[in-house]
């Protein structure tokens, strides 16, 4: 911790952790993270802090995946539409070359 000159307040260093406090937990849940923390190897601490990572990544990927949804709706939006035109070719045929495509793998 380092005081500035300018005040006298405490300027923390960024690398320091954030200190988060659960209220309300349910008493089982805490006993399962306990022992699921205890199953790893790792401190209770350790534990929480490696899960809460792993769902902030998970939400970082869930935005993500939203802005390209969304943006994939612009351009498909914008995009002209082509009109369905029916071919001549037969279901049989269809399911034949999908069997040829296997076989060939």
């Amino acid at each position: 911790m380092q005081l500035t000159p300018d005040c006298m307040h405490p300027v923390y260093d960024r690398t320091m952790g954030v200190t988060v406090q659960v209220r309300d937990l349910d008493p089982d849940v805490d006993e399962r993270l306990k022992a699921a923390a205890v199953a790893k190897g790792i401190s209770y601490s350790e534990y929480l802090r490696r899960e809460l990572t792993r769902i902030a990544e998970g939400l970082r990927i869930d935005d993500r995946w939203a802005a390209l949804q969304a943006r994939n709706r612009v351009r498909r939006a914008a995009a002209p539409q082509q009109p369905f035109e029916p071919t001549d070719i037969d279901s049989d045929t269809i399911v034949a070359w999908i069997r040829e495509d296997r076989d060939r793998r």
